[in-house]
């Protein structure tokens, strides 16, 4: 069965990806790790298995 999309999720995942290679294309390596940390946790606090529940 398919899920539904999240649509803030993906936008925020998307944008924050997207950053993340604009900074590492321009070297900023503080800006990536910082952008990189960030993405790495709103993905861990916000993906959740399939069968749990808020």
């Amino acid at each position: 069965m398919i899920e539904k999309i999240n649509i803030p999720d993906t936008l925020v995942i998307v944008t924050l990806a997207a950053a993340l290679l604009l900074a590492i294309f321009y070297a900023l390596n503080e800006l990536a790790m910082s952008i990189a940390s960030g993405l790495l946790g709103y993905i861990g606090a916000n993906v959740k298995p399939k069968g749990e529940d808020k």
